[in-house]
């Protein structure tokens, strides 16, 4: 039973918190509706135009685009276009553009390759090796150079009990 009635109260109060609700929203909305600005309000003093009114001024406005249009005409008709110097002028400024780049490339790739053979000789100057290929070559050796022999024979001791000893047999 007092379950029933706390819940009953709860139910209660939620309805009345529902409704206070939706009249602070009217209330707001009200006042929203009543600041909006119209556009009556916003240009007032605006008047239509009549249909002859209306009518004079598209023809104002045909009038000055056909009179534009004449002068275009005229301009094009007396000087015109010389569309072949065009084309040659826009195929020398290609050619101008392309000369341009490969000089640029041709630069870039001297410069490339001069700082490569700086870098090798102050490489071989640290070195102390020579740019001459012969010296290098001198310097390396030949390949069928004889080692360093061993002159010295292990000691005994170091060789394991079944040490191959040139000469003695056990």
């Amino acid at each position: 039973m007092v379950d029933d009635s706390i819940l009953k109260k709860v139910l209660k109060n939620l309805g009345q918190i529902g409704a206070e609700t939706g009249k602070e929203i009217i209330k707001e909305s009200g006042k929203i509706t009543e600041s909006v600005i119209t556009g009556k309000e916003l240009f007032g003093n605006i008047k239509t135009f009549s249909p002859e009114e209306n009518a004079m001024r598209k023809a104002e406005d045909e009038q000055k685009k056909q009179a534009e249009l004449a002068s275009l005409r005229s301009g094009m008709s007396e000087s015109g276009r010389n569309v072949s110097a065009e084309i040659t002028q826009v195929e020398k400024e290609e050619e101008r553009e392309e000369d341009q780049k490969e000089k640029q490339f041709l630069e870039n790739l001297r410069i490339q390759r001069q700082m490569e053979a700086e870098e090798h000789q102050r490489l071989a100057a640290e070195m102390g090796v020579s740019t001459n290929p012969a010296k290098q070559k001198k310097s390396r050796g030949s390949a069928f150079a004889k080692g360093k022999k061993k002159t010295q024979q292990p000691d005994p001791a170091q060789l394991s009990q079944t040490a191959e000893l040139a000469g003695k047999m056990e």
